[in-house]
């Protein structure tokens, strides 16, 4: 995870940014755990944030997304990832 602190992978700390009353996420969620097996994706997160990117009304890649501001950057953990990023750099 970005924080260092945490397990996890980049869609991990993606998906704690989408916004809380955002009503796809819970279905692309279930969608995904749904998959019966052997067809369900291993990395279970990865696929329901890119099913919920999928089922926006105008779909875009992660990057292109968080760029457009599809995500909720005002959590905690977009702060702590921000003054790790001035501290790596400015020094």
């Amino acid at each position: 995870m970005p924080d260092n602190r945490q397990r996890g992978q980049l869609e991990d700390f993606v998906a704690s940014m989408i916004p809380q009353d955002d009503p796809v996420w819970p279905l692309a969620r279930r969608y995904v755990e749904s998959i019966p097996e052997p067809g369900r994706p291993k990395t279970i997160i990865k696929a329901q944030v890119h099913a919920w990117l999928a089922a926006r009304s105008e779909p875009l890649p992660m990057g292109t997304a968080i760029k457009a501001g599809e995500f909720d950057t005002s959590v905690p953990q977009v702060d702590d990832l921000i003054q790790w990023l001035r501290r790596l750099f400015t020094q």
